[in-house]
């Protein structure tokens, strides 16, 4: 018999995309953005990569998560979905838009070292996904997010 899905089920990937996004793109605004490239107005920085990007993106992928992986794909399967969309989506397309801007911007270092900042963009991408696919596809992952009501 199927488990029923609640609104949790759609939430978390939205969340967790959130979450990771933030927490991935805020990594590379302190790296990236005030330690190997301080030039340029830190705002502008901020609010490209933790607020546009970490913000933005994180619930775009999330809700592709929610939209097309919950429900209809378990486990690994689900999991790998999930790393595949995200470095799609992100690692790809908004990697693809990130590095164009650099381009004009020069903010995070796309001019300079040009394959290392895609490179970097797509390994997130990836590891995030992944992880957005382990705490809502996996059993221990799913005890994780209910022992914190999440």
């Amino acid at each position: 018999m199927e488990q029923e899905l609640t609104y949790k089920d759609y939430l978390r990937p939205l969340k967790l995309a959130i979450f990771f996004s933030v927490l991935g793109e805020a990594a590379i605004f302190l790296i990236w953005g005030m330690l190997l490239f301080p030039e340029g107005n830190l705002i502008h920085k901020f609010l490209w990569t933790v607020i546009f990007c970490g913000l933005g993106m994180g619930a775009t992928v999330g809700a592709i998560i929610a939209l097309f992986v919950v429900g209809r794909w378990k486990g690994l399967q689900a999991i790998v979905l999930c790393a595949e969309l995200s470095g799609i989506v992100l690692g790809l397309f908004c990697n693809y838009l990130c590095y164009n801007l650099d381009m004009h911007f020069g903010y995070f270092g796309g001019k300079e070292v040009p394959l290392l900042f895609v490179i970097n963009g797509m390994v997130l991408a990836i590891l995030g996904g992944s992880l957005v696919g382990w705490f809502c596809f996996s059993e221990k992952g799913k005890r994780i997010l209910n022992k914190y009501n999440i």
